[in-house]
């Protein structure tokens, strides 16, 4: 058994990376922490990818703080909800846990949403954490 968290250090995700830490531990299970990034180019020339690494430290260290043995920091360049399920069936994980957006109905018709992206696609159980 192992979790996967789509993770960005937004306030959404707060609640999310809880909710998988209490899981993580409750079931011994490997725990996650996946970030995903639109380009390489873009979040080196905007300096993203400190922000994206100091969130991803910060949420492994909640996760060991919390008792979490196992904690993997994964962030790759790419669509978030597409790399989110490709990643979950390549660590073979059992359950994806990731947070509710806050974008509004005119972002979400233009940009989309990944919860309801990994939602409608996963082939394991998925938890929308409010």
């Amino acid at each position: 058994m192992s979790v996967i968290l789509g993770y960005d250090g937004r306030p959404g995700t707060r609640g999310a990376l809880d909710f998988a830490v209490k899981y993580a531990r409750m079931a011994k299970a490997p725990l996650y922490v996946y970030s995903s990034v639109v380009s390489e180019e873009m979040i080196e020339h905007e300096g993203e990818m400190a922000k994206l690494r100091e969130h991803a430290r910060e949420a492994e260290s909640v996760a060991r703080e919390a008792g979490v043995e196992t904690v993997h920091v994964v962030i790759e360049p790419g669509h978030a909800a597409e790399n989110i399920l490709a990643a979950a069936t390549r660590f073979k994980c059992d359950v994806i846990v990731v947070g509710k957006s806050n974008k509004t109905i005119i972002d979400r018709a233009i940009l989309g949403s990944v919860s309801q992206h990994v939602v409608n696609h996963a082939k394991c159980p998925v938890v929308v954490v409010h």
